[in-house]
């Protein structure tokens, strides 16, 4: 109930800064139909999937699954997994994934990014140097250390 009401909340405030914003849903993979490759300026809602190879300029809200391809802004999902290419904003989710690169902060029980970024969780993994990362195990193959518990430094932090 918690999360519900915070996702209302992160909802409310998206819509209430974004005065000329665009507004789409997604049920499901292109359905409604053309939101495969739609890009949007605004909040996509996910009710409950939002999966699409397009661009989000804002907030991605989900109830189980975010999978745009790239998003400048907020993936938020309630119960499942936040899942692209790019990431450029924040990530929050139970699993968040950005398979190439990751410039801001993921927020999960597990976070994996192909490169870059900030991590906080149970388990995160980089595939080429995050900047930090805090969690129980920490996966950083380029970085300070290749494997770390509690906290790992990406290589560029002491040196370069």
């Amino acid at each position: 109930m918690r999360r519900f009401k915070i996702m209302l909340l992160l909802v409310g405030a998206v819509i209430g800064f974004t005065a000329a914003a665009e507004v789409d849903f997604g049920i499901w993979k292109d359905v409604p139909a053309g939101i495969e490759h739609a890009n949007v300026e605004g909040v996509r809602f996910g009710l409950p999937f939002a999966i699409s190879s397009g661009k989000v300029e804002g907030a991605e809200l989900s109830i189980f699954f975010s999978g745009t391809s790239r998003v400048e802004g907020l993936k938020f999902i309630l119960f499942g997994a936040n899942h692209g290419s790019r990431l450029e904003g924040g990530s929050i989710g139970l699993l968040n994934i950005a398979e190439e690169r990751l410039d801001g902060i993921q927020i999960g029980a597990i976070n994996s990014s192909g490169h870059g970024g900030i991590q906080l969780g149970c388990l995160n993994h980089c595939d080429d140097d995050a900047l930090f990362q805090l969690g129980l195990l920490n996966i950083n193959r380029n970085g300070w250390l290749p494997v770390m518990i509690f906290f790992n430094f990406g290589s560029k932090v002491f040196g370069d």
